[in-house]
Order: C-alpha cells, then structure tokens, then sequence
C-alpha cells in the first residue's frame, strides 16, 4: 500500500483540525512524494538530518524550526555559507520535511506534556483538569533537589540550573515546557500552592530574578530550569506512537540528538 506525505500529515492533523494561523508547514520536499521511512525528531538539525536519511527515511517531522527562526523565513540568510549548506543538503537529499509544533500541542492533552509526563512516570502526579499542575506521590519527601536528579536520570541530562533553595521540600509544582515567556512562567509560581516550577528555557532577567527574590523573601518558591531541547524533546513519543497506531507497516524511528549547548 502507497502512504504518501500528505496522508501522514492528515493523521497529525486530525486531532485538531486545520488550524488558520500556524508555524506547521513543509519546510522542503512535497505532499504528493511517497513515503518510505519516517523520523520524528525535535530539531532538524543537519546531523539529525543525515542521520535520518541515511536509516532510509524520506520525512522528517520536526518540533522546532529548521531555518534558525520561528517562522523559517530565509531572506534574511540568503547567501549565509551555513543556511546554503544546510538547505543544498536537504534538497539534494530529497527528504521532506514538516514542522510540528503548534498541533501537537493543542492535542489534547498537550501531545508534549503528555509525552513527557509518561517519560517521567508522572502521569499519576498531574492533576485530572491541567497536567501541567503536579502533585508527588505522598509517603515520600520530595526536594527540589531530589527531584532535579530524577529529572537528570529519566532524561539523560549531566546538569540543570537551578533558582531557590535545592533542599526545599515540594508538595506540589508546575511543568512549563519549552518557551512560554517569564509571564506565563511566574503565573504558575504567582500561584500560592505552586512552590516549584519545572521550566524549559528562561530570559534570566525574568523568571530567574522572581524566583531568587522570593527566596531571599524567605519564601518557598524555587525554579529547575531544563533546556528547551530537554524540556520537549521526549514529548515528541506521543507523535510516534500516533504514527505507529496510524501507520503499522511504515518504519517510524525516533532520533534524539544531544542538545547544542554543553558545560565545560
């Protein structure tokens, strides 16, 4: 049986709907190509890329921009020596790739939150009506640090950053993946039963700054910073097993990739 690209894309769609305004397009290739092998990844980076295509897979699905900005636009980075390389790649490869981001997360429930909490083994912790709201199991004292260590264990991450006091006890906290804004970040802590928050990527002047000052105010409020990449990247399991459930007899692999930064 033939599966063509836009027969893929119609599955991640469907949970939603269209949507009208949205980041998720083709960034290379077509709709009408076959499709022969799939990888599902958070960035196509060009090593994830030649990784994928030389597994044999001809469509990538990606989380995050390909092009260095939000919206893929290349004008400005006409005639860049990594955005040509890059893109002379990708085209010579033939592989197709499309962005999904702005659907999986209005999957409901976030198809990224959702990932990750089942990563993380926290489904049980998250509250019924928002699981970015958690609660840890009782019976066990819950620290800051503590929990950033199971946080590096289950994720294969060597550090996080941290804000507050690591051996605060948390009796119940919040999950911010990725890059919502220092706002919708404080929300969660301006909350008076949120003491932690678990965050993707922050401005240091904000969240970061709010957190050390209610600290110092001698209150219980503390923040885990993750990494973007890190904070989304196993969310992206929810696609594949959509895909997998959709698409039996198509190979679907998932490609982690370590993130761009790195302490020395």
């Amino acid at each position: 049986m033939t599966i063509k690209v836009q027969q893929v894309l119609d599955a991640l769609i469907a949970p939603v709907g269209a949507l009208t305004h949205t980041v998720d397009t083709l960034k290379s290739g077509s709709a009408d190509a076959e499709v022969r092998r799939v990888a599902v990844v958070f960035t196509a980076t060009y090593a994830v890329v030649k990784q994928a295509v030389d597994a044999g897979a001809n469509l990538i699905i990606a989380h995050e921009p390909t092009y260095y900005n939000h919206m893929d636009e290349g004008d400005w980075l006409a005639g860049d020596p990594v955005y040509e390389h890059k893109r002379a790649f990708i085209e010579a490869s033939g592989v197709t790739i499309f962005r999904l981001h702005d659907y999986v997360h209005e999957y409901k429930p976030d198809g990224i939150v959702a990932g990750m909490l089942n990563k993380l083994g926290w489904e049980g912790w998250s509250d019924p009506d928002d699981p970015t709201l958690l609660t840890p199991q009782s019976g066990a004292r819950h620290t800051v640090r503590s929990i950033a260590e199971e946080l590096k264990r289950k994720l294969g991450i060597e550090s996080v950053q941290v804000a507050g006091d690591p051996d605060m006890e948390v009796n119940r906290f919040g999950l911010a993946v990725g890059a919502p804004g220092g706002q919708a970040q404080m929300g969660f802590l301006r909350r008076g039963d949120i003491e932690l928050l678990i965050a993707g990527e922050t401005n240091e002047w904000e969240t970061n700054e709010y957190v050390r000052d209610a600290s110092d105010m001698g209150m219980n409020k503390a923040l885990i910073v993750l990494g973007h990449q890190k904070s989304e990247e196993t969310g992206m399991l929810t696609v594949v097993a959509l895909l997998r459930s959709a698409f039996p007899e198509l190979p679907i692999d998932y490609i982690e990739s370590p993130p761009a930064l790195r302490r020395i």
